[in-house]
């Protein structure tokens, strides 16, 4: 059995080696899906003025790696798949040659990893029930394939995405756009966001997450300098490091649990920060992460260390 760690986590216990699973009461295996102008459809004539009901399609693993191949000579074979009953719930194609979508159209997935793929276009998303949709270190640039989608995850990190209109109105619940070219965020100002990663984006403005529901924000070397959007929210976790921010006034009475700044660019608010429920504080939150709990951070800062 081989598991999705990044993909849902309902899904991993389901096998990425095929069903092992018979059929249910009346469906049969599809014939190899790797000529899409032969789809599965019954073989018995339907009744007077009836139409035509395509037959379910019975996925494996071997299947789904043919269809793959079938539109992607390049795929070398490496996705792993979550399969249940037939049906596809999940697809990790990180990393493969993956340039054509096509393939999907025949699926309905809830989650899919397309991350580090040459991919470039998503039109085959169009209309899909995604939750989950994965496409950092990727050359996707447009996203309004997504447009009405029940996205809850989305990751676009090191994408040259630019434009979030499409995302208006979501239900994201994670939304990672760290190092893209996301400069707006007046489309998420309607969505349930809970944890925002904003990390070296052009973002300034941070007003439209006034009435987000965020837990954690990372700002990390974005153009932010008011932090004032924030007071009265219910965040709980704050990544400020290397920004223009220099007062932490709004933080007042927030129930911050850790908080990651640059103290040197801070003018005002120290004592605000002092007076939060924090369980660690630090400077970096990276490979070099610095988090302490408070009562070694603050000693430390008045004795300029």
């Amino acid at each position: 059995m081989t598991q999705l760690p990044r993909l849902l986590p309902a899904l991993l216990i389901l096998t990425a080696c095929g069903d092992k699973n018979p059929p249910v009461s009346g469906a049969q295996p599809a014939a190899p899906a790797a000529s899409p102008a032969k789809p599965a459809v019954t073989s018995q004539p339907p009744s007077a003025g009836a139409p035509a009901s395509p037959k379910r399609i019975w996925w494996t693993a071997e299947m789904l790696h043919t269809e793959i191949k079938y539109h992607n000579p390049d795929y070398a074979g490496g996705g792993e798949f979550a399969i249940e009953q037939g049906e596809v719930l999940a697809l990790n194609l990180r990393e493969s040659q993956v340039t054509n979508l096509v393939f999907l159209e025949r699926l309905s997935p809830l989650a899919l990893d397309l991350s580090a793929t040459p991919i470039k276009d998503i039109r085959p998303l169009k209309n899909m029930r995604l939750q989950e949709l994965y496409l950092e270190d990727s050359p996707v640039t447009d996203l309004s394939p997504l447009r009405g989608m029940p996205l809850q995850k989305l990751y676009l990190s090191r994408t040259p995405v630019s434009d979030l209109s499409a995302l208006a109105g979501a239900p994201l619940v994670e939304l990672n756009a760290v190092e893209t070219r996301v400069s707006d965020l007046s489309p998420l100002a309607g969505c349930p966001i809970q944890m925002l990663w904003l990390t070296g984006t052009p973002v300034e403005d941070i007003s439209p997450l006034k009435n987000v529901p965020m837990i954690s924000l990372t700002l990390h070397r974005s153009r932010v300098r008011d932090l004032g959007p924030l007071a009265g929210t219910s965040l709980r976790r704050l990544h400020i490091g290397e920004t223009p921010v220099t007062d932490l006034t709004p933080l007042k009475g927030l129930p911050l649990t850790r908080l990651v700044f640059t103290p040197a660019s801070i003018k005002s608010g120290i004592e605000i920060a002092k007076a939060l429920p924090l369980d660690e504080i630090g400077t970096r939150f990276d490979e070099e992460r610095d988090l302490v709990p408070p009562a070694v951070f603050w000693p430390r800062f008045e004795n300029g260390q």
